[in-house]
C-alpha cells in the first residue's frame, strides 16, 4: 500500500513525456521532473480557467447594464405610439435576448475600443440603434401591449399572445446553401 504522501507516479505511457521509468520518483532525471511539473501547473491552469468559465455568471454585470443604461442613457418619449417600455422587461424573451446582445457587444466593443477608435461608436450604430428601433417600437416590439406606467401587458389584461407555432422538421431535413424553386 502506498504512503499517502508520496506523489503519485509518473504514467509511464504518456506519449507527451515519453517514456518514464517506472520506478521510484528519485530515479528521474531533473529533465523528467520538469516535464511532470509542467505536466501537473498545465493541468492545474486548465482546470483553474474551466472552473472559472463555468462557475462565472455575467447576470449581475447584464442587469447592472440594463438599468444603467436605460436610467443613464436612453430616454423614452411618454407618448404610447411611439416608444413603450415594459417596466417588467425580463417577462419578455424578445427583449431579454436584444438587451443580452447589446450587452455582450458592448462588452467586446469595450475591450476592441484598446485596438479601434470606432468600436463603440460601431456598437451604437450596428448594435444599439438597430435593437432600440425594435425595443421601443409601440406597434410591433416586444412591449406593444404593455405600458410603462401601467405595468406589463397592459393592454392585453394580463394574457400573453399564442406562441408561434413550431413543428420539428423530419430528421432528415437539412439546410441547403441554394435555394429550389
Amino acid at each position: 500500500m502506498a504512503d499517502i504522501d508520496e506523489p503519485d507516479a509518473p504514467d509511464v505511457n504518456n506519449p507527451e513525456f515519453g517514456t518514464l521509468p517506472a520506478g521510484d520518483l528519485d530515479d528521474l532525471t531533473d529533465e523528467e521532473r520538469d516535464a511532470l511539473n509542467d505536466a501537473d501547473a498545465d493541468a492545474d491552469a486548465e482546470e483553474e480557467a474551466e472552473a472559472e468559465d463555468e462557475e462565472f455568471d455575467l447576470t449581475p454585470l447584464f442587469l447592472e447594464w440594463v438599468e444603467e443604461h436605460l436610467a443613464v442613457v436612453e430616454y423614452t418619449h411618454s407618448d404610447k405610439s411611439t416608444a413603450v417600455w415594459c417596466p417588467e422587461w425580463w417577462k419578455h424573451p424578445e427583449a431579454v435576448e436584444r438587451l443580452w446582445a447589446t450587452f455582450e457587444a458592448r462588452q467586446q466593443a469595450k475591450i476592441d475600443a484598446a485596438e479601434r477608435a470606432d468600436a463603440l461608436s460601431d456598437w451604437w450604430l450596428t448594435h444599439w440603434d438597430r435593437h432600440a428601433a425594435i425595443l421601443f417600437d409601440g406597434k410591433a416590439g416586444p412591449f406593444r401591449n404593455c405600458d410603462r406606467s401601467l405595468g406589463h401587458l397592459h393592454d392585453t389584461e394580463g394574457r400573453s399572445e399564442q406562441r408561434v407555432p413550431y413543428y420539428a422538421p423530419p430528421e432528415s431535413w437539412r439546410r441547403t446553401t441554394t435555394l429550389k424553386q
